[in-house]
């Protein structure tokens, strides 16, 4: 079975796909209040993070996210000219590649942050 879209594109019941302006908007709507649930459930401020270990989706809705929500740069880990988009598994690599090159050290506190599959979001902060 198969159906057109407003813009005239044919898409099959048996293909996957995504629309990448709506999750865009998702994430915009549901990461800065996730941000600020976990900072405030911790019962810290976004100075008293180290580290900030995301999702690896791509680089410009990284970047909207960091900017939107104030987040120094130096900072918010970007790996995507090396790794890329992983899918589920973009924030433990990151975490692993942060780790091996001293960007997270014993003691840091680390927020991490998932999203984007089936419009799902989650985020914990880690203590090194």
């Amino acid at each position: 079975m198969s159906t057109v879209d407003v813009e005239g594109h044919t898409r099959y019941d048996d293909y996957l796909y995504m629309n990448g302006g709506e999750v865009f908007n998702f994430t915009l709507d549901v990461v800065p209040p996730l941000i600020k649930n976990v900072l405030s459930k911790n019962g810290i401020t976004s100075d008293d993070v180290d580290y900030y270990v995301f999702h690896q989706a791509n680089k410009f809705m990284l970047n909207t996210i960091r900017k939107v929500c104030l987040l120094p740069k130096d900072k918010f880990y970007v790996n995507l000219d090396t790794t890329g988009n992983t899918v589920s598994s973009t924030v433990f690599i990151a975490l692993k590649q942060c780790l091996d090159n001293g960007n997270i050290v014993k003691g840091n506190k680390v927020m991490i942050a998932g999203f984007g599959v089936g419009l799902s979001w989650a985020g914990t902060l880690l203590t090194f």
